[in-house]
């Protein structure tokens, strides 16, 4: 089968014909599609439309419905969008250590999370954190994004310079592999990609701190 993130690694969400597209292909030659949906909710209300658009009617047959990273405590759920292939998943979550004792109490935590769509509001604050982060960084100098910020991820190519100064005001985030950079975008000896996230935890003036710090360093290398 084919496995596909939404959204994926690189913060970018598939599109609702690239989805189908690769469901035609799979059914062409007799594969399943399977959704990696960690940031599933961050991805819906990207492309603001319904679970079901994004998933079974663009020919998703499996989704892994993620709820840890927008507010869950290892919550997830596996759906089956074919009858035939649920038949089987309660004794392939067993054969591969996903049963837990007490899970239930892990799951009942989906009931309030999808309650009045909490779910979505969460997301749409870690998206709306993501897009004022990553627009207050590419505002400085030398600072572009590798990739479009589309859900929660930024991916901003810093100045070494800026990254250090970062760091030293307190800023924690991720260095970034380089091998999966666009064609034609490279990373400068004097430049580091970084990873950054927001979640539904992350405050304003927790992002607007950060990009102070951003703009101070910056004047102080002009200076």
């Amino acid at each position: 089968g084919l496995s596909i993130s939404q959204a994926n690694e690189c913060g970018l969400v598939y599109g609702l014909d690239e989805i189908a597209a690769m469901g035609e292909v799979c059914r062409a030659d007799g594969l399943k599609l399977h959704m990696d949906g960690a940031r599933f909710a961050n991805a819906l209300v990207s492309l603001g439309c319904s679970p079901a658009e994004m998933t079974w009617k663009r020919g998703v047959d499996l989704l892994s419905f993620g709820a840890t990273k927008n507010g869950c405590l290892a919550a997830e759920a596996i759906i089956a969008f074919d009858p035939a292939l649920a038949e089987s998943l309660d004794y392939r979550r067993k054969r591969s250590g996903h049963t837990l004792s007490k899970g239930r109490l892990l799951a009942a935590q989906l009931e309030g999370y999808l309650a009045d769509d909490h779910w979505l509001s969460n997301a749409r604050h870690a998206n709306r954190m993501a897009a004022r982060l990553s627009a207050g960084l590419t505002a400085v100098a030398g600072v572009r994004l590798a990739w479009p910020t589309e859900a929660n991820e930024v991916f901003p190519i810093l100045p070494a310079s800026l990254d250090v100064a970062l760091r030293a005001a307190g800023a924690v985030y991720h260095p970034w592999s380089d091998l999966s950079l666009p064609a034609g975008e490279t990373v400068g000896p004097n430049e580091r990609l970084v990873r950054m996230v927001t979640s539904f935890a992350t405050e304003e003036p927790v992002v607007d701190r950060l990009l102070d710090s951003a703009r101070d360093a910056s004047r102080r290398a002009a200076a």
